[in-house]
């Protein structure tokens, strides 16, 4: 099957295409299936078949049948999730931290009605925070003594979701990475505490970003959704989309599902710049709407300080090519050769790069193993992003060392 057909079918899905170019074969119904399959777009898809049936172009019945079962498995997962992320934001903050949820439930927010409910989700990213005053945890002194203890930033998270295990009665011993640890599963959804929102490998730009976010948390936890729970302001949230993407870029890999969170990252970002208000024409936001919405410059400004700015172009090359974006939504203008590299990563690899069978042995081997493995994947973009490829190996050392003293 032609790629392109499989672009024009997710174009339909969205709305931004009445029709394909032409009549699919059986053969290549199941190909589009096995492809939304691999990107994590299994839910959204469907939608293109509904669009297409009321058209007269018809999906063969047993795999229609198939696929609507998978559909209300997706929504069903999509309302647990939304409320589990209410009831871990109350937690949370009737603990004393400030929160905000990541990707996940939070972007599933900027999806319109009829997509909103079929996007794939995964686990809940929270990302949280101790009032400046710091946070009293108890710890045990001895086997039948506790005492409480003042952490602050870093360690109160950390600290916290310790003591979260030992209430659960766990005997699990979370060791954080550098951005985040993961806390107690949640009826039985995967939770991780992010004290930062991502990194980067070069030291300059890592701190560049650090300093650039913690600026913004107030602003994204007070943006309160009718879901009750926080999401990163649209500004924010176009820059925190894309340091996620480039970050999996250089780790595993990168999905469509993941562009498309984008696209509608962008939408949303679009409608505030435009309007003032965005999607809360939808009633969507509660509070937190003081904040200036940022322009394309300035969004490219603060990426481009990241080390970004190529990539950035990269991704709007293939948001027109896949999805059709408008061009009103462009933060900058694509580039074709970076955005073609970027796009064929995409395919081969499927969602977070789980289809990818390159060097398939060295990634599933041991640690040692593994290592080459990522060697290997960083260096073939080191001719287009030479600073954070030629970082990677040196972050990689110095985070072992961050993990042996936080952990």
């Amino acid at each position: 099957m032609e790629v392109r057909l499989f672009f024009e079918f997710l174009q339909v899905a969205i709305g931004n295409r009445e029709c394909l170019s032409r009549e699919l074969l059986d053969n290549e119904w199941q190909d589009i299936f096995r492809l939304l399959k691999e990107h994590a777009l299994i839910g959204v898809g469907f939608t293109a078949v509904e669009r297409l049936h009321a058209k007269g172009v018809v999906c063969p019945p047993l795999l229609r049948m198939q696929w609507y079962a998978l559909v209300v498995q997706i929504e069903r997962r999509n309302e647990q999730l939304n409320g589990l992320c209410k009831k871990v934001t109350e937690q949370y903050e009737h603990d004393g931290l400030s929160t905000c949820i990541l990707k996940g439930q939070g972007n599933q927010l900027n999806y319109p009605e009829g997509l909103k409910m079929r996007r794939m989700s995964g686990d809940i990213d929270i990302w949280c925070l101790p009032p400046k005053e710091g946070l009293e945890i108890a710890v045990h002194t001895g086997k039948y003594t506790v005492e409480y203890v003042k952490y602050h930033g870093v360690s109160a998270v950390i600290e916290y979701v310790k003591l979260q295990h030992r209430i659960c009665g766990s005997n699990k011993k979370p060791r954080p990475i550098y951005h985040h640890v993961d806390a107690p599963a949640i009826e039985g959804v995967e939770v991780e505490a992010h004290f930062r929102t991502g990194y980067i490998h070069s030291p300059l730009r890592n701190w560049r970003m650090q300093r650039w976010f913690a600026q913004h948390y107030e602003g994204c936890a007070a943006n309160k959704t009718s879901y009750g729970f926080s999401m990163p302001t649209p500004s924010v949230n176009v820059i925190y989309q894309m340091t996620h993407l480039f970050s999996h870029y250089f780790q595993e890999g990168v999905g469509l599902r993941q562009i498309l969170d984008m696209y509608f990252t962008l939408i949303a970002w679009r409608e505030s710049v435009e309007n003032g208000y965005g999607q809360q024409s939808q009633g969507m936001w509660c509070e937190g709407l003081g904040t200036a919405v940022m322009s394309a410059q300035e969004v490219m400004a603060v990426l481009r300080s990241f080390g970004m700015g190529k990539f950035a172009a990269a991704v709007m090359y293939v948001l027109h090519k896949v999805f059709a974006i408008p061009s009103l939504c462009n933060i900058c203008d694509p580039n074709e050769r970076e955005g073609k590299k970027l796009l064929a990563e995409i395919m081969q690899g499927g969602n977070f790069g789980q289809y990818d069978t390159r060097d398939a042995a060295l990634k599933k081997g041991g640690m040692m193993k593994h290592g080459v493995w990522k060697l290997k994947r960083v260096m073939r973009l080191v001719s287009s992003y030479p600073n954070e490829a030629l970082w990677e190996p040196v972050f990689r050392v110095w985070h072992l060392g961050w993990r042996k003293v936080n952990g």
